[in-house]
């Protein structure tokens, strides 16, 4: 799977109302989401091959790189879900920066760029509601 379906589909899932975690799949390396109160990889189901039944996804901790003086995150003020969704955006947009600031790889750190990017697309189209 190409880095760039991986982050449409994790950012699908942000907007269904996914909480990312601070958690990655030890098989495929992206982040563990939290769905409909399960924590699940979101991304190995699909690359899974058809004949096989999907193994659980282990759990590897993922400790957040130091931070040293954080940027403040705009805040959209919508009512409701709208301004739920908002707000869990806003926390794993600066979630993934702090990631980026520790990542060595640097495929990995385009990647985690790429999902900040369509977050902050998706934190707008919120606040043009």
């Amino acid at each position: 799977m190409t880095a760039d379906k991986a982050d449409e589909v994790m950012a699908e899932y942000l907007l269904k109302g996914g909480k990312m975690l601070a958690k990655s799949c030890k098989v495929c390396g992206y982040p563990l989401f939290e769905y409909k109160g399960e924590t699940q990889c979101v991304i190995c189901p699909l690359t899974a091959p058809e004949s096989r039944p999907p193994e659980p996804e282990p759990v590897r901790e993922v400790s957040p790189a130091p931070v040293q003086s954080p940027s403040p995150v705009p805040t959209v003020t919508a009512a409701g879900t709208g301004g739920q969704v908002a707000a869990e955006l806003e926390r794993t947009i600066v979630h993934l920066c702090e990631r980026i600031r520790g990542e060595p790889r640097a495929d990995e750190c385009l990647t985690l760029m790429k999902a900040v990017a369509k977050g902050t697309k998706a934190l707008a189209a919120l606040g043009q509601r």
